[in-house]
C-alpha cells in the first residue's frame, strides 16, 4: 500500500523536520500529487518561503514521484486540489496522510482510507519503530507547528498509558 501526502501533511512534515523520519519510516512507496507539488514548493518558492526549498530538496533526495491527475471531475467535492488529489490517488490505492480536520471527515464518507501524521507514529510506536519519548518528541514537534492539537496529545498519552497497563 502506497502513502500519499496533501499538502499540509507535507508541510507539517518538513517544518518540523521530520519528513525524512517520516519516509525511513514507511515500508511502502510515497508519491505526491502536481497540485500538491505546485502548492507546497512551487508557490513556496515563489512566496519565498523557506521550507518550499527544503521541501524539493527532500521530494530530489528521496526520489519521490510526482503524479499528474486529473482532478476537475472531483474538484467540487473538496474545493482544495491537494485534497482531491489525494482523495483520487487514495481511491485507487494507498492511504491519505492528512491532518485537515475537514478533509479527513469528508475522506471518510467518501469511505478512502486516510491517517493524520500523530496516527502514523503512534502506529510506529505500536510497532516499536520508534521509542516513547521519540514519540511525545514528534507530537510537541507537530504541535508547534499546529501539526496535531493538545487534545489528540492528551488522547495518545492516554493509549500509552493504557497500553503500559496492560503490558505488565
Amino acid at each position: 500500500m502506497r502513502f500519499i501526502l496533501d499538502a499540509n501533511a507535507f508541510i507539517y512534515l518538513v517544518k518540523t523536520g521530520l519528513s525524512q523520519d517520516f519516509i525511513n519510516l514507511i515500508d511502502d512507496d510515497l508519491v505526491i500529487d502536481k497540485s500538491v507539488y505546485n502548492e507546497v514548493v512551487e508557490k513556496g518558492i515563489e512566496n519565498k518561503y523557506p521550507d518550499a526549498y527544503n521541501a524539493k530538496d527532500f521530494l530530489e533526495k528521496n526520489q519521490i514521484p510526482i503524479i499528474p491527475i486529473d482532478i476537475k471531475s472531483d474538484l467540487s467535492k473538496f474545493r482544495d486540489p491537494g485534497e482531491t488529489s489525494c482523495y483520487i490517488l487514495a481511491k485507487k490505492e494507498g492511504i491519505c496522510i492528512s491532518s485537515d480536520i475537514k478533509a479527513n471527515k469528508k475522506f471518510k464518507n467518501f469511505n478512502v482510507t486516510f491517517m493524520e501524521l500523530d496516527t502514523f507514529f503512534y502506529n510506529q510506536l505500536l510497532k516499536e519503530a520508534i521509542d516513547r519519548k521519540r514519540f511525545i518528541n514528534i507530537l510537541n514537534e507537530l504541535k508547534g507547528v499546529n501539526g496535531t492539537s493538545a487534545n489528540r496529545i492528551s488522547v495518545f498519552l492516554e493509549l500509552m498509558s493504557n497500553e503500559g497497563e496492560r503490558n505488565e
